[in-house]
């Protein structure tokens, strides 16, 4: 997945200076691992803020200039948590790239912290208070055991805390410390 990975930050640097997109940043497995345990991951997936008029201009030159035939986009529903998503199909995996609808995932982006990946590879990964959010807020079963992980780690535990009751899923962040609680206890202590 390297190759692929390296490939589509360089699509995407490129859609930024044609102003496809205003800015990236990684996040999902790929970012988790960069603030706690790796776990194995099949895809990529990058939050992209663009204006919504430009997404089919986006797709149309991944599709025909970049020559990514397999592009696809998915509109979510109301109810969805992601609103818009184009998957490009890269190799032999996949990048997600969803697009910012959301307020918070546009301060994700803009509060993203600069990484090196695969050696020299610089860009931007949602920092992992926010990753929390973005994870809780998707709220599959891995979503919460990544949570668990991160909620482990030395995190600003303050702001989740206020931004998650103002997204009203207390909740749900009551089920990751709870998760998070057994994970510590089965660590052996080194």
């Amino acid at each position: 997945m390297e190759k692929e990975f390296k490939e589509i930050v360089k699509v995407l640097r490129e859609a930024k200076r044609r102003k496809f997109i205003l800015d990236f940043a990684l996040t999902g497995a790929l970012a988790l691992s960069a603030f706690s345990r790796p776990r194995a991951t099949k895809d990529m997936d990058f939050i992209v803020t663009m204006e919504k008029g430009r997404i089919p201009f986006f797709i149309d030159w991944l599709m025909y200039a970049k020559e990514y035939k397999h592009t696809k986009r998915h509109i979510g529903r109301p109810k969805d948590s992601i609103k818009d998503l184009i998957e490009v199909r890269i190799g032999g995996t996949w990048a997600d790239l969803i697009v910012a609808a959301h307020e918070f995932e546009k301060e994700a982006v803009a509060a993203a912290v600069p990484v090196s990946a695969y050696g020299r590879v610089r860009l931007k990964v949602v920092r992992p208070e926010h990753l929390i959010i973005l994870k809780l807020r998707a709220g599959s079963d891995q979503d919460y055991v990544d949570c668990a992980h991160i909620w482990n780690e030395k995190i600003d535990k303050g702001f989740v805390r206020k931004t998650v009751k103002a997204l009203f899923m207390e909740s749900r962040l009551k089920k990751v410390v709870s998760i998070a609680k057994r994970a510590q206890r089965h660590i052996p202590n080194m």
